[in-house]
């Protein structure tokens, strides 16, 4: 078992009851604790969801005998129900058998992607960096965006309210012949191509295998990056600049659709793992994002962030156990 141990998070008034925080993806979960009159987090890590059977074993494992009162958990499915079918993984989300074999006396359940709007509300304070630069509206809406595990949005808006949306399974928009191509083959493939068929950790991968005529299953999409990034294969290169201006041609939609004035943040593995390719003003995403016709002076004009850690959205949780 691996960990990730990430700084104390600080943030809003003093919350009551030791209360644990967690984002449940796909692949790995990240817990924090924030200990009673506290306010920030602490012991951050994230462990891989592989490690347990379930998620009650995976939260006792990370507990590791400590006792809690309160659990706020983002998970990457719609957070509706008693009991909650995970998206991207054979998991069920009980709440009834979590807060009994917790000892709870509050559990609170949302998307990941509510969660990370509400960590929009101090973006200051987040993990990021600038990879375009732009002039955003200091009470505009903000939006993040994040291609990992999966896809997914959510807007903060001006008065504070987060909207969340199941961006990645709107249906993809195809625009060059390869995009058909990856449109043909995701449809005979899964009756329909949605954005997270190819905007994710196994898109990217659906994405090479198109490109190379390799099995999917067996390309291993970190390796696929970094020799993209070296310019070490040449189908390589193509599958990292193709995924990267997919993102950016998305990225800027929404962006149109939200008004997104204050900004944009992006997030996910894959995204971070493209850096190189996000940050030139002529690279593939930036050419994308700013590709709206009529409305390319209004894109030039908003700023992206990279959000280079996954503490995001249990900073959400910690701001949403506070309101």
């Amino acid at each position: 078992m691996w960990t990730i141990t990430c700084p104390s998070w600080r943030a809003g008034p003093d919350v009551t009851g030791t209360l644990l925080v967690g984002d449940l993806g796909g692949t790995n979960c990240r817990f924090g604790l924030v200990a009673p009159g506290s306010d920030r987090i602490d012991d951050m890590r994230s462990l891989p969801n592989g490690s347990a059977a379930d998620f009650i074993a995976l939260a006792r494992g990370y507990l590791d005998g400590r006792k809690v009162d309160r659990l706020t958990l983002a998970i990457a499915a719609p957070a509706e129900g008693e009991r909650i079918v995970l998206t991207n993984r054979d998991w069920v989300i009980d709440r009834a058998e979590i807060v009994a074999a917790l000892g709870l006396s509050d559990l609170r359940i949302v998307n990941d992607f509510e969660a990370l709007g509400h960590a929009l509300a101090r973006p200051e304070a987040l993990d990021s960096v600038a990879v375009k630069p732009g002039t955003p509206a200091p009470q505009g809406t903000r939006i993040i965006l994040g291609a990992g595990t999966g896809f997914n949005c959510s807007a903060r808006l001006a008065n504070g309210s987060v909207v969340v949306c199941e961006a990645g399974h709107t249906t993809f928009a195809p625009l060059t012949e390869l995009d058909q191509r990856l449109q043909a083959a995701m449809t005979a493939k899964y009756t329909r191509c949605s954005v997270e068929r190819l905007l994710s950790g196994s898109g990217l991968r659906e994405i090479h295998a198109l490109i190379t005529g390799a099995r999917a299953d067996q390309i291993d999409g970190e390796r696929v990056i970094a020799q993209g990034l070296a310019d070490s294969d040449i189908a390589a290169r193509a599958t990292c600049e193709t995924f990267a201006r997919l993102l950016g041609q998305l990225a800027g939609d929404l962006a149109l659709l939200f008004q997104a004035t204050g900004g944009v943040w992006l997030s996910g593995g894959p995204t971070r793992a493209l850096r190189p390719l996000l940050e030139p003003a002529d690279g593939p995403f930036q050419r994308a994002f700013a590709a709206k016709g009529r409305m390319r002076p209004v894109m030039n004009r908003l700023p992206v962030h990279l959000v280079t850690s996954d503490q995001a959205a249990i900073a959400g949780c910690l701001s949403l156990s506070n309101s």
